[in-house]
């Protein structure tokens, strides 16, 4: 029997399926999003230890079934959730860095840029996960997991600070050894929570480890930098 399909009629059926396809994808990713978006508000308001994949699921607001189909085990929930909190966290601290006025110059801008990085650290991003790298220390299945994700997230903070401190960055040893006193410093801040006057007391320290940080690319000779950082 003779095909009623025409070449146009069979080109727009491929073109409808294709289209069937394409949907199917986008609404895929976007029910994949949506669990992975619960995941990190679950994380945020019931910490790493109490999140379940049922929780997730009821946050997400999809079916069971659906949750298995995109991660069939809690293992491939968390390592989905600590990698779409990473895609996140770098964006956060691109757009807080790229929201420095590009006006501001010199020691002014390099403040600016603690500014932004102490945002960043006290944002419910970092405090999810800072939690987790807690978390992992007792458990070597998180832990593996984070590890990967901790060193792309430092390389992502080095290559911004040779950005922002453009100044500083040939200055070798010294460079690393001002940005690890900067980054370990404000990190202690932040996870220190200090109880009083803690605005006034950060904003003091902040200045503090501004003022050091261009004292520590002025010093020359037998200095304490100088001895650490192989002058």
């Amino acid at each position: 029997m003779a095909r009623n399909d025409t070449p146009d009629s069979a080109s727009a059926d491929r073109a409808d399926k294709g289209d069937d396809i394409s949907w199917q994808a986008q609404k895929s990713a976007m029910t994949r999003d949506r669990i992975l978006d619960a995941a990190i508000n679950c994380f945020v308001e019931l910490g790493y230890t109490n999140v379940t994949t049922a929780r997730v699921a009821s946050s997400a607001g999809v079916s069971r079934g659906a949750m298995l189909h995109h991660f069939p085990s809690k293992t491939e929930l968390i390592q989905a959730a600590i990698e779409y909190l990473h895609d996140k966290l770098l964006e956060d601290y691109t757009a807080r860095v790229n929201s420095i006025p590009k006006s501001l110059k010199g020691a002014q801008r390099r403040r600016a840029g603690l500014d932004a990085y102490w945002e960043h650290l006290t944002g419910d991003l970092f405090v999810v996960y800072h939690e987790l790298c807690v978390a992992s220390r007792t458990d070597p299945e998180l832990r593996a997991i984070l590890e990967n994700s901790q060193q792309l997230f430092e390389q992502h903070v080095r290559e911004s600070n040779e950005h922002l401190f453009a100044e500083w960055k040939d200055r070798g040893d010294r460079f690393l050894l001002a940005m690890d006193v900067t980054k370990f410093m404000m990190e202690g801040m932040a996870a220190g929570q200090l109880a009083t006057n803690r605005s006034e007391r950060v904003r003091r320290l902040l200045n503090y480890l501004a003022d050091r940080l261009e004292e520590i690319f002025e010093e020359g000779g037998d200095s304490a930098v100088s001895r650490h950082s192989g002058g």
